[in-house]
């Protein structure tokens, strides 16, 4: 295992190496980007073109798997350097020549930035990736956490970091609604949960590398904190370049991406009875132009998500959710160092991989699940989630009573179980939400409502993770928060098998 180990080191060692020597041509490399993206806006159009009603048999082209294979490593890019600051803590605020000064409250306080502009920005990030280009709005996001990712490492001070961190939160809130809505629009039919599914798993490999992200600050690649980030930052405008040439957006579906009229012979035809209600609507009611932009108003747009309960519950439930994640996102390597009296180079790394390879598991398994569960009962999607939080939140809060007092320590192996079963309940979520939110709303106002998704999601992750920090500047167990998000995940589960009917 060693020798695989320093073999994987010996391969990878000079890469780092080579990306690292070029870090400070990052702004001029996404300068060249940025202008590409225009260049390709002023010749494609800027204006996103809704596309026509499209039957469930139609099967995606190949440019809707290619278009899930690019996102996939820009979300696992966007996670990485989320998941890093927390895994290399210690290194940042630890002061000596390198570091930089701050209290956990402090550090809280970064971490709550970001959410916090993330949180605000992302039902706009939503709003304008329904009006516009979402491959123009997934590439401007990309360069700016380039150049944000490369600032990081170059931060002096408290002041510094805080800025960085919060100017990320630009960055992410429009690059998820988005690429979610561009892979539904390419997967109409029963391949969305998959293709969500695949998207999402990018999300926790990126937390899983960034597990290693003390590796490559430290021994064997001894980088440093600083030198990690902006290599990381110049990776991300190399990058760039692939979206620009693979990345498209979808245009209305041609007769070589549908199913072919033999197959579709061999299909029994739909009854009107089974054709559900709020598509004939869809059909009927589809505006005979794609230019439908009297319909975008902000007013009209928030009327129509509005419209009934389960715009509502999903933003409770997405809340509810988010208090686990989030916390786990930020504090998790923190927490099992201080339950059980570990380094920061074990923690991290057993912080982000079991509970993410949990998610990765779990968000390509449940899309699956979904799917093919959705073919005989269409509030499946909804369902499956539901079940998992209903089993995880529990578990989540047996794991955290020692910290209360009321359970004897568990032990290292047993708290990692029972608190991967978050990481279950949150890649079933990941890998249905979209499509679930897709079935209760008009889609053309899929990114909008994902935005503000987010918004309560992410609002209430900068909430329990300055809470974490106060919590911990004032000698309270950072099992105490977490303990209430378990309590908070079970409800989240139950509240799933109250949505209303799907409409679609």
């Amino acid at each position: 295992m060693q020798e695989q180990t320093n073999s994987f080191v010996e391969l990878t060692k000079p890469l780092l190496d080579g990306a690292s020597a070029y870090v400070d041509f990052t702004p001029w490399a996404a300068l060249a980007v940025a202008v590409a993206a225009v260049f390709f806006g002023l010749k494609k159009g800027f204006r996103n073109k809704p596309l026509p009603s499209a039957s469930p048999k139609t099967a995606p082209g190949k440019w809707a798997w290619i278009a899930v294979g690019v996102l996939w490593v820009v979300v696992m890019l966007n996670y990485f350097d989320r998941q890093l600051l927390a895994v290399l803590n210690t290194s940042i605020t630890g002061g000596g020549e390198n570091g930089i000064p701050m209290t956990q409250g402090q550090f809280g306080t970064v971490t709550s930035a970001f959410l916090i502009v993330y949180a605000a920005l992302s039902p706009v990030g939503g709003y304008l990736s329904d009006r516009f280009s979402r491959k123009f709005i997934i590439l401007c996001s990309l360069v700016v956490w380039s150049i944000v990712t490369w600032l990081t490492g170059k931060a002096e001070t408290y002041e510094q970091l805080l800025f960085a961190r919060a100017a990320m939160g630009v960055s992410e809130a429009f690059y998820i609604p988005a690429a979610l809505a561009l892979i539904s629009d390419y997967h109409r039919g029963s391949t969305r949960s998959m293709a969500t599914g695949l998207h999402m798993s990018g999300i926790y490999a990126g937390q899983v590398l960034a597990g290693c992200g003390a590796l490559m600050a430290g021994e064997p690649y001894n980088l440093g904190w600083r030198l990690t980030f902006e290599t990381f930052g110049f990776i991300g405008v190399a990058y760039a370049l692939v979206v620009v040439i693979f990345l498209h957006d979808p245009s209305a579906p041609k007769e070589k991406e549908e199913v072919p009229a033999e197959a579709e012979s061999a299909v029994p035809a739909e009854s009107e009875e089974s054709v559900p209600a709020a598509a004939k609507e869809e059909k009927s009611s589809a505006p005979a132009s794609a230019d439908n932009s009297a319909d975008f108003g902000i007013l009209n747009v928030l009327k129509s998500l509005f419209t009934g309960r389960a715009m509502a519950m999903l933003l409770l439930i997405y809340a509810f959710a988010g208090f686990a994640n989030w916390f786990l996102m930020g504090w998790y390597p923190r927490l099992l160092q201080d339950m059980f009296g570990i380094s920061e180079s074990e923690a991290g790394p057993q912080a982000t991989f079991w509970v993410n390879i949990a998610k990765y598991v779990a968000v390509l398994s449940a899309a699956v699940v979904a799917d093919l569960w959705y073919r005989r009962n269409h509030g499946a999607r909804a369902y499956v989630p539901g079940i998992c939080f209903c089993i995880a939140g529990p578990c989540v809060l047996v794991a955290m009573l020692p910290a209360l007092g009321v359970l004897p320590a568990l032990g290292l192996s047993l708290t990692l179980a029972l608190v991967s079963m978050q990481g279950v309940a949150q890649g079933a979520l990941d890998a249905t939400l979209m499509p679930i939110l897709r079935s209760q709303i008009d889609e053309r106002f899929s990114a909008t409502g994902y935005g503000l998704l987010n918004l309560t999601s992410v609002g209430a992750g900068a909430l329990i993770s300055w809470l974490g920090g106060f919590l911990k500047d004032h000698d309270v167990a950072l099992g105490v928060p977490l303990s209430i998000a378990g309590v908070l995940m079970f409800v989240c589960g139950a509240l799933f098998f109250l949505l209303p009917k799907p409409r679609t």
